[in-house]
């Protein structure tokens, strides 16, 4: 009896066990077709989205809201590849992108360009994108490569071929002026206004006012033995400015021997910020220099605010080092990280360009980037609205796609790379007479400035994706942010100790491996059994 009352609990045991695993293997089998379902709806979603043209918007990240912008339908064309607007797929070609076009002026050792079929990858899907602007990727030649595409010849100047500019010792406020200092002469609007009108040969105020030549007795002043060596030749220069110690300098790097060989690198700085490297840096009055930067100190600084100082060597730099054909600006919150021979090549010698500046990454429109400056306080309001309305009054109006192929009329101002021909040295006088004039934001005046000379030439800007810019520079703080940043205290770190002890803690006094020594286990047992015995007893 005992042994048939075993055999059938075996049996409904056996039967039990089946049939618990046989309702699993059901289950995990509609797990498995349910989520083949869901990967097959998914996948039709995005194969879906993916061939739909709502999909491409802009490349950075830019919140103009459901409605697709100028910008963001030019970039949809390019993804698209069919678009109906020549000049929209010209302005791609001019941006390096699907093919080079070749000026007969600006000659080049290969009609095919190494980067002719480098393109964009696509953008994410929307919900995968990070936000906030990013660096996208950018096709470069190797640094000796790219110098041989330097163009042999300078960029033909549109209409004006001789540029000079106004010299006075004592320059008089006019009655009507507005605003303007010594530095820049007081230009009355008839002066502004003849500054625009676009000749051969033009004089025009472009700061430096007084004095024999620039940085000599002229409100920015210069060291005698410096000024001799701004005035070296050079094919290419790159140039950043510090003053009331308001940055901290970047030092260079991916900088090939060739360039460290043939292009110089200035940092002008006023009294306090040299007194401040003097006492922070390797800086010494021997040897002038904080790794690769030549350390020029200004004297006699035009302004008491610091960033219209740094507009001067800015706009002016053409003033400051004359026999220069390349130069390129970089804000000092700024550390470059591409050799400059491949930026020259990528943003001016493969677009034909003589000026490159990249647009501002999310606004494009000078009357939402002047609010953006009030609400921001980089400026007080009412000056900030007097230049507004200034311009309105001179026919600015708000961005539309009526501009195209101008694609913004807001630069992210912190770098520009130029050639110094006369165009482009007038264009950044009159924009630093704009500067000098209203208010120290160079981004509200840039579209004025440049426009008024492309309504009188057939000139125009590279204006660069803002993603791209990103891609050959880092940006760091501003030193007063870097100052007051608190450095992250250990304490706050929490750390939870595991259940079982790790290798090599300390037990006892003495060391622990971690590993249960033999005979641990049937210890615990016997102890076990031998309670138990004790219970029974």
């Amino acid at each position: 009896m005992l042994t048939s009352n075993s055999k059938e609990k075996e049996r409904s045991l056996s039967f039990l066990c089946c049939w618990y695993l046989g309702r699993r293997r059901v289950a995990m089998l509609l797990l498995l077709s349910l989520a083949f379902v869901v990967f097959v709806l998914g996948s039709y979603t995005i194969n879906k989205e993916s061939n739909s043209p709502n999909i491409h918007q802009s490349i950075e990240t830019m919140d103009f809201g459901s409605n697709q912008t100028p910008i963001s339908r030019e970039l949809t064309s390019f993804y698209t590849q069919n678009s109906d607007n020549d000049h929209i797929r010209d302005s791609f070609k001019w941006n390096g992108i699907g093919g080079s076009d070749v000026d007969v002026n600006h000659p080049s050792p290969s009609h095919h360009h190494p980067c002719d079929s480098f393109s964009f990858p696509p953008p994410p899907p929307p919900e995968m994108r990070r936000p906030g602007p990013r660096p996208c990727p950018v096709c470069y030649l190797p640094p000796e490569e790219a110098l041989a595409h330097m163009p042999k010849y300078r960029f033909e100047s549109p209409v004006l071929k001789n540029l000079t500019y106004i010299h006075e010792e004592s320059p008089v406020k006019p009655e009507e002026s507005q605003g303007g200092s010594d530095f820049g002469g007081y230009p009355s609007l008839e002066h502004r206004a003849n500054s625009f009108d676009i000749k051969e040969s033009m004089t025009v105020h472009c700061g430096f006012i007084k004095g024999t030549k620039p940085g000599h007795q002229t409100g920015f002043d210069i060291d005698e033995d410096i000024l001799h060596e701004l005035d070296q030749s050079h094919d290419v220069i790159v140039a950043s400015a510090i003053f009331g110690k308001y940055d901290i300098i970047q030092e260079p790097v991916n900088i090939s021997e060739m360039a460290r060989k043939n292009i110089p690198f200035y940092m002008f700085v006023d009294e306090e910020t040299h007194l401040y490297l003097k006492n922070t840096s390797s800086y010494t009055d021997d040897n002038k220099r904080v790794g690769l930067w030549r350390i020029i100190v200004v004297h006699n600084v035009p302004y008491s605010d610091a960033r219209r100082n740094g507009k001067v060597p800015k706009l002016l730099l053409h003033r400051l080092f004359p026999n220069v054909r390349y130069s390129i600006w970089v804000d000092a919150k700024l550390q470059l990280v591409v050799d400059p021979y491949q930026i020259l090549e990528r943003f001016l010698w493969r677009t034909n360009s003589s000026f490159a500046i990249s647009r501002h990454y999310r606004r494009f429109d000078v009357f939402v980037e002047a609010e953006a400056n009030k609400a921001a306080r980089k400026y007080d309001n009412a000056s900030i609205d007097y230049q507004v309305e200034f311009y309105k009054k001179e026919g600015l109006t708000p961005y539309t796609e009526a501009k195209l192929p101008i694609t913004s009329d807001v630069p992210e101002g912190c770098t520009i790379i130029r050639e110094h021909i006369p165009i482009t040295n007038l264009f950044t006088c009159v924009w630093f007479n704009e500067v000098d004039r209203f208010t120290s934001r160079d981004q509200l005046s840039f579209a004025i400035a440049r426009d008024k000379i492309r309504e009188k030439v057939d000139w125009s800007i590279n204006m660069f994706l803002d993603c791209e810019r990103r891609n050959f520079v880092k940006q760091v703080y501003h030193r007063d942010i870097l100052m007051n940043m608190k450095p992250p205290r250990a304490s706050s770190r929490i750390f939870i100790e595991p259940p079982a002890l790790p290798r090599g803690r300390l037990v006892g006094g003495r060391a622990t491996t971690g590993k249960k020594t033999p005979g641990q286990r049937g210890k615990r047992r016997h102890r076990k059994v031998s309670a138990g015995g004790r219970n029974m007893r």
